[in-house]
């Protein structure tokens, strides 16, 4: 139970800063806080049996987790 809290801990922070504009969604803080919290998440909406939200949690972490690895470039 603490690792879920810690999880919603991370992922309200990060989203908290974000709409103060004090972070970017898009900085490496934001994916990591949104990444790490979900992963914890969604591990704990596993073993408690809540499925649709451990898909969301598990595509949510993948696409911070992709989006660390290829950052979308500044260039269009």
């Amino acid at each position: 139970m603490a690792a879920a809290y810690l999880g919603m801990i991370f992922v309200l922070a990060a989203f908290a800063l974000e709409t103060r504009a004090l972070i970017s969604s898009r900085s490496l803080i934001y994916l990591i806080s949104m990444g790490i919290g979900e992963l914890l998440l969604t591990i704990r909406a596993t073993v408690t049996g809540e499925w649709p939200f451990a898909v969301l949690g598990a595509i949510w972490a993948a696409f911070a987790l992709y989006s660390i690895i290829r950052p979308v470039s500044s260039e269009n």
